[in-house]
């Protein structure tokens, strides 16, 4: 991860929102997360780490929303 005084970049910082969502319930949930822990970050940077980890699970059983 970065340091303070490095900021996050590229896959890292995609690595780091995925990891901080990851254990969400919702895609409230998650976004309200990734806007507390990244408030410099877009909207867009935090939505795109939302559909990155709709995509991971792809696989997997369909995420409904609570």
């Amino acid at each position: 991860m970065g340091s303070a005084a490095e900021p996050l970049r590229g896959s890292d910082l995609a690595s780091t929102m995925l990891e901080r969502i990851t254990a969400t319930t919702s895609h409230a949930d998650a976004l309200r997360e990734l806007r507390t822990a990244f408030p410099d970050s877009p909207l867009a940077v935090r939505v795109a780490a939302l559909e990155l980890l709709r995509r991971r699970g792809a696989g997997e059983a369909p995420h409904i929303p609570r």
